[in-house]
């Protein structure tokens, strides 16, 4: 009896998955054709994309289970938050390190101030920073939340009901990579003139590999709020300052951003690290 309840659990489970994955392709090419053909504000058009996998994974907790919980909506420590910021630190900071000191990109702070959203650009860099840390992270945290609900709130917890948390993180993480393509290919979301197939690859490992990372906070805090304050701390950190403060070369989209060898190098480090060391559960508990 135990083992027909498990191999219905685990059907189940394939359901919930597959009927997620068809609801973030559906909903992501509806909110496509709807920024396309609906003038609106660059950030409002991100925002709406950012936010088809956490609908695609309520509407799924809503038809098989009339409720929201397991998303991972529950509060998390402060320890995992803080985790979380200095995590995207630890892998972005040396590569724009060795950009600046090799000479393969200037260091130009001044050009904070064109990333603050919202309000005026202030001319101090220092004054520019202190906005990008506290309304720029707010601002990417209120689209990396939309993302995080189905890639981590949902998709890795379901996964991790029929498979290993190996597994489980390096198809998340696939997945992830893959629902970016079309942005990639053909919305412009790349770094322009370096060649595409090398920025494809350099984009996929480090999302592969930061899927198995994002899935470590997922499980390790039992919340959605610490692998989301990850995606808006990297989104911020790499984009908004990193990038904005990179006066580039002939080699620096080679190595720098998010379609560079750089960050490749350093979540993937960081992937491997984490797939040495993580326990299950039960492992853990022993």
């Amino acid at each position: 009896m135990q083992q027909l309840t498990d191999i219905a659990a685990r059907r189940a489970s394939w359901r919930k998955i597959a009927m997620f994955l068809v609801l973030v392709a559906v909903l992501t090419a509806l909110s496509t054709i709807l920024v396309t053909h609906v003038a609106m504000p660059a950030r409002l058009a991100v925002t709406i994309g950012m936010w088809m996998p956490g609908v695609s994974a309520i509407l799924v907790k809503l038809v098989f289970e009339r409720r929201l919980a397991g998303l991972g909506f529950g509060r998390s420590g402060g320890r995992w938050l803080m985790v979380a910021l200095l995590l995207s630190l630890a892998y972005a900071l040396p590569v724009y390190l060795l950009t600046w000191l090799s000479g393969w990109g200037g260091f130009a702070p001044g050009r904070w101030a064109a990333a603050v959203p919202y309000i005026p650009a202030p001319a101090n860099a220092l004054a520019a920073l202190g906005l990008l840390l506290t309304v720029g992270l707010a601002d990417k945290f209120s689209r990396a939340l939309g993302e995080e609900i189905g890639w981590r709130g949902f998709l890795v917890p379901e996964f991790l009901k029929v498979t290993s948390f190996r597994t489980a993180s390096l198809i998340t993480g696939a997945i992830w990579a893959l629902w970016h393509m079309p942005a990639i290919l053909f919305e412009g979301y790349n770094a322009g003139a370096v060649p595409l197939s090398y920025q494809i690859a350099c984009f996929a490992v480090m999302v592969i590999s930061s899927g198995v990372f994002y899935a470590w906070l997922r499980v390790r805090s039992d919340s959605v709020w610490p692998p989301a304050l990850l995606h808006a701390a990297h989104n911020l950190i790499v984009q908004s300052i990193f990038d904005q403060a990179t006066a580039n070369g002939p080699s620096t989209f080679y190595v720098t951003g998010e379609f560079g060898i750089g960050l490749a190098l350093t979540t993937a480090a960081v992937a491997l690290v984490v797939l040495a060391v993580h326990k299950p559960a039960a492992q853990r508990a022993a």
